[in-house]
């Protein structure tokens, strides 16, 4: 089973007003920004944190992709700091690559830049990613596999996506949710512990999506999922390409991936086109 939707567990407490909410809208966007406290976390049986979530139309999603992209940049950073000499970001997308409703993590991550290993290039940020896949093919629980990786690499911040669940049909494929609360990868798997903060010493920004509707117990996707799960591992893998890669780099790394001809294929050319258009 998915993680829910924060939406799904807090609408009731956002209908009485008890939970502190901030809303932007922006044409066909809304960004809303709830802060769960020390009372509201009880209520809500949520961590305390920051929680932001960007709804838009499926029109939005499918045609003008790019507003949503700025806006996931403009949150990401309110979460993210700018990152240091030596900082490393560990990407991980989590999720089974088989299941096309549960491949948004592996997706996404299979479309960021990865610049971990570039070390003659000191001013580039360090991005280095891991998609841990599930434990029935593995064997392994993504905690544990995440945990072996955090204690080798050493990274500063842990950026975790995933596909999530939700209870209404209004939300299944219409909303980006961002928190620095962390996420449970399999969270119905016992075998599985929270990547977060207070597990790992370190900040972990959690995005998801809502891919699955949640009925009687049941998990059901759209027939279009295959499209939505294009689009949608675009905004997220273009906003964190956005952030790590700013033009005082980009033109390093293009010189650098000029020599690495294999890097050139058809996943990354729409990335390079986002980043200079």
């Amino acid at each position: 089973m998915k993680q829910k939707l924060f939406l799904d567990v807090a609408m009731e407490a956002i209908q009485k007003k008890e939970l502190p909410l901030n809303e932007k809208r922006r044409r066909n966007l809304q960004t809303s920004h709830f802060k769960v406290d020390e009372e509201s976390r009880k209520a809500l049986k949520r961590s305390k944190g920051d929680y932001f979530t960007i709804t838009y139309t499926n029109n939005s999603l499918l045609k003008h992709s790019k507003s949503i992209t700025k806006e996931l940049i403009h949150v990401l950073k309110t979460l993210l700091r700018q990152p240091k000499k030596d900082d490393k970001t560990l990407i991980i997308g989590l999720g089974n690559s088989s299941v096309l409703a549960d491949a948004l993590g592996p997706k996404t991550t299979n479309k960021i830049i990865a610049t971990n290993h570039f070390d003659d290039f000191l001013t580039i940020p360090k991005l280095a990613l891991f998609v841990p896949e599930v434990i029935g093919k593995t064997g392994i629980s993504s905690y544990r596999l995440i945990e072996m990786l955090v204690a080798n690499l050493k990274p500063s911040t842990i950026i975790v996506i995933d596909s999530l669940a939700t209870n209404s049909e209004c939300h299944l494929n219409n909303c980006i949710e961002v928190s620095d609360t962390g996420i449970i990868p399999g969270s119905a798997l016992r075998t599985n512990k929270e990547i977060s903060s207070k597990t790992f010493g370190i900040p972990v920004i959690s995005i998801g999506i809502p891919l699955m509707l949640n009925i009687n117990d049941s998990l059901y996707t759209s027939p279009d999922i295959a499209d939505i799960i294009d689009k949608s591992s675009d905004v997220i893998s273009n906003a964190i390409n956005s952030i790590y890669l700013s033009w005082h780099a980009f033109y390093r790394v293009w010189r650098l991936l000029l020599r690495e001809k294999e890097f050139f294929d058809a996943r990354t050319i729409p990335t390079w086109y986002y980043l200079i258009n």
